[in-house]
C-alpha cells in the first residue's frame, strides 16, 4: 500500500516540475538567499551604527 502511495505521489510530483532534483535546487538557493540576507543585514546594521556615532561626534564637537 505504501509503496503504491509513493509511486503515485511521485507520478504527481513529475507531473508538476517538484522532482528531487529541483527540491534540492530550491534549497540550495533558499541557502545563499539566507546568507545574502545575513549579509545585508550586517551591513544596515554597522552603516546605521556607524552613522549614530559620526552624528554623535558632529553634536558634541
Amino acid at each position: 500500500m505504501s509503496e503504491e502511495y509513493r509511486f503515485k505521489d511521485r507520478i504527481k510530483d513529475i507531473i508538476n516540475g517538484d522532482v528531487d532534483y529541483d527540491k534540492l535546487r530550491k534549497a540550495e538557493k533558499q541557502g545563499w538567499i539566507d546568507r545574502a540576507d545575513t549579509g545585508f543585514q550586517l551591513f544596515l546594521i554597522l552603516f546605521f551604527l556607524g552613522f549614530f556615532i559620526v552624528m554623535l561626534i558632529k553634536y558634541f564637537l
